[in-house]
């Protein structure tokens, strides 16, 4: 299984410890990432301030690269995910919007024909590789570990890009149910917004809504919570002490990507999935994994 592999911005600095786990997961699940050459930002939520144009050559220009390799787009954040996706679909269902695309990125050299797909690395975990074929790869199993399974909002919505259900989805627990962990009552947040695109201009919103998802997943049980989006891990991560702070509670929920996760129980060291780089302590998760026995 062989992809176009278009990381993010993100994930180059805060986000880190996603790429460190998403490629030495990848390595072990049999998927071969091939590094975009000369990928460009996909705007994020900044670029429509500037213009709905703006953001469609921006993604146009990423696709268009991707189509020149023969391969469809993996990403890892929901952010990237949507405005590719959303693009991906409007050049292969629009000729006029894609020829007038096409006239904006002319002098990069490049041209989007619309023939690829996106796709998110935990679509391709649960439908390309499968239940199946992931339990047989399972080292040790997380019996007795308590997770709280968060998707974030930008892979479910709008309902043409999404790859679960807006309202209630599963895919994040079906895998964590395959890797043998116990998903926490968590469907009133799962799929909740944790306000990182207003976390800059409206920071108190930010936290009251990331500050909801964590005081959820603590109130039921969970030893962690778990993410596939680097926007979603900065906001529920990165600032949980200002939210213990403003809302005078003790949280001290740690944030794991699925992709660290997945990595430890296929054997892979805490070292090599980066999870000394997750700022709320993973030592109690880690430690716990790392006592459960191998599987014959």
């Amino acid at each position: 299984m062989k992809y176009a592999y278009y990381p993010g911005c993100t994930i180059f600095g805060s986000g880190l410890e996603y790429q460190i786990s998403t490629l030495a997961a990848a390595k072990e699940l049999g998927l071969e990432l091939v590094d975009m050459p000369d990928w460009n930002c996909c705007g994020a939520s900044s670029s429509p301030s500037h213009g709905h144009d703006l953001t469609l050559a921006l993604q146009a220009r990423n696709i268009a690269i991707a189509e020149e390799m023969g391969l469809d787009i993996l990403t890892i954040c929901n952010e990237c995910y949507n405005n590719l996706a959303h693009a991906a679909i409007l050049f292969n269902e629009n000729q006029s919007k894609k020829d007038e695309i096409n006239s904006l990125i002319r002098d990069t050299g490049h041209q989007v024909k619309g023939t690829v797909k996106v796709r998110h690395l935990l679509d391709v975990v649960l439908h390309d590789i499968g239940p199946e074929a992931l339990e047989k790869l399972v080292r040790r199993r997380l019996t007795g570990l308590r997770l709280a399974p968060y998707h974030g909002c930008l892979a479910l919505r709008p309902p043409e890009i999404a790859i679960d259900s807006a309202e209630n989805p599963t895919s994040m627990n079906q895998v964590l149910e395959v890797l043998g962990a116990e998903v926490v009552p968590f469907d009133k947040f799962t799929a909740a917004c944790c306000g990182s695109s207003v976390l800059l201009t409206q920071e108190d919103v930010a936290l009251r809504l990331s500050y909801n998802i964590l005081k959820g997943a603590k109130d039921a049980g969970a030893d962690a919570v778990v993410t596939m989006c680097p926007l979603c891990h900065l906001n529920l991560d990165f600032k949980q002490k200002r939210m213990q702070k403003k809302f005078e509670t003790e949280l001290g929920v740690p944030i794991i990507y699925f992709t660290q996760i997945i990595g430890l129980v296929l054997g892979l060291s805490s070292k090599e999935l980066g999870l000394s780089k997750n700022l709320t302590s993973t030592k109690k998760v880690v430690k716990f994994v790392e006592s459960l026995p191998f599987s014959t």
